[in-house]
């Protein structure tokens, strides 16, 4: 099936979410996988939508999507599978009374020296967790953590939280490395936790003042929930569906937030990991959950990964995860079909990958898989190209990547 594939430069910027570090709200998190606030917008205004339409969100991330509809007056729904993301979402998409807030920030003084009152926390069994604090730094931050917990108002609390899980990256010895999370040396001084923490969450109340003051009349529908997408807890029908599933790159996420999901969203090793197998196959160690019935494995699929076994990789699992990424996405795709209404559009961003020098075209593969569920592909915008890793460049030369978003329309005659 040909498919028009135009390139778009001009997308380039927006579909990385450096642009959302000067947007407020929107960057009350620096979340590393997802797109920016100007392509929610620039997909939204391509799709002829406006305030009433309804726009799904099934791997909400940050919830740049969820907040830009918020913003613009339409009305969203967004999952995803990992709780953290959802959290994030949720905060960053609720309102808020300044005077809670307020009240509760002149609470913090001295908090801290006040938390053998209150309850004791302590991390579960996640081994990269135990490298990640100085004893002095884990004691402070559990204490602060204490404080928070006992903050009665729930969406007050929420707001601190985030807060909170802002500034962990920053005072433990863990860096935020592509697809890893990776220890680093830092010499963090304890006595430093309160006041960054109470400077990320004046920062946040100043944006929280601000969107009061221009908040707009008229009420809007924008909720986030934990869901997998490829099997959506809705019966809804909506005008479009703007989201970017996981690249097939290898990154994990429940690795990569695995500070933010120890202190609040998992109690043991185990849950963890149980939420890592249950991943869409963009990893390897993601297991398969659902049988893809009615999937027909496109044709240049084979031959690549035949490829690849040749060439070989450091991981042989690399090619089963390329096999099942697309079995899951074309779940995904499935209940996409399902959710959205005759005619409506969907837009997609991902990335293409590259493996034993072996270009996998994605945006095309999955163009295809969403015409065997009546997506009829539109177009392809090539927004950038992406370098290799540095094994691939040594071992195959600079062999860029292209990452896109792919467009579909609901074609009302069902599966081709």
């Amino acid at each position: 099936m040909m498919i028009r594939v135009v390139e778009e430069p001009e997308l380039g910027p927006l579909v990385s979410p450096h642009g959302n570090q000067r947007i407020p709200i929107h960057n009350w998190y620096a979340y590393k996988h997802g797109y920016s606030r100007k392509l929610a917008a620039y997909l939204i205004d391509k799709f002829d939508l406006s305030k009433g339409s309804w726009i799904l969100d099934p791997f909400c991330g940050s919830g740049t999507t969820l907040l830009t509809c918020k913003e613009l007056r339409i009305n969203a729904l967004g999952f995803d599978i990992l709780p953290f993301s959802v959290f994030l979402t949720n905060v960053k998409i609720s309102d808020y009374d300044v005077a809670s807030l307020e009240r509760q920030l002149t609470l913090f003084t001295g908090s801290m020296r006040e938390a053998s009152n209150l309850t004791k926390i302590c991390l579960p069994d996640i081994p990269l967790i135990k490298k990640a604090f100085r004893p002095d730094v884990e004691k402070r931050l559990l204490e602060l953590k204490s404080t928070i917990n006992a903050i009665s108002d729930p969406k007050v609390r929420a707001f601190f939280n985030l807060g909170f899980l802002n500034i962990l990256e920053s005072v433990s010895n863990t860096s935020k490395a592509g697809g890893f999370l990776r220890l680093v040396q830092r010499d963090v001084n304890p006595n430093i936790i309160e006041s960054t923490f109470l400077e990320k969450i004046k920062l946040m109340l100043e944006d929280v003042i601000e969107h009061n003051r221009f908040k707009k009349d008229g009420t809007v529908s924008v909720v986030a929930a934990i869901g997998d997408a490829r099997k959506l807890s809705t019966k809804q029908k909506f005008d479009a569906v703007i989201t970017s599933p996981p690249y097939p790159n290898r990154h994990d996420y429940t690795r990569i937030y695995a500070l933010e999901m120890a202190f609040d969203f998992v109690t043991t090793n185990e849950e963890l990991k149980s939420i890592r197998y249950q991943t869409i196959r963009s990893h390897v160690e993601a297991r398969k959950k659902y049988e893809a019935a009615g999937y027909r494995k496109p044709e240049v699929l084979d031959s690549m990964i035949e490829e690849i076994r040749r060439n070989g990789t450091n991981n042989p699992q690399v090619t089963s995860m390329i096999e099942g990424y697309f079995e899951d996405m074309y779940l995904v795709l499935s209940e996409i079909s399902r959710c959205v209404k005759n005619k409506g559009r969907v837009g997609l961003v991902v990335s293409n990958v590259r493996f034993a020098g072996i270009n996998i075209p994605v945006d095309e593969i999955l163009g295809e898989v969403g015409a065997q569920v009546g997506l009829t592909p539109k177009e392809i915008l090539i927004a950038r190209y992406r370098g290799n890793s540095s094994q691939q460049m040594r071992d195959y030369m600079r062999k860029p990547s292209r990452e896109s978003v792919v467009i579909w329309q609901k074609d009302s005659r069902g599966s081709l």
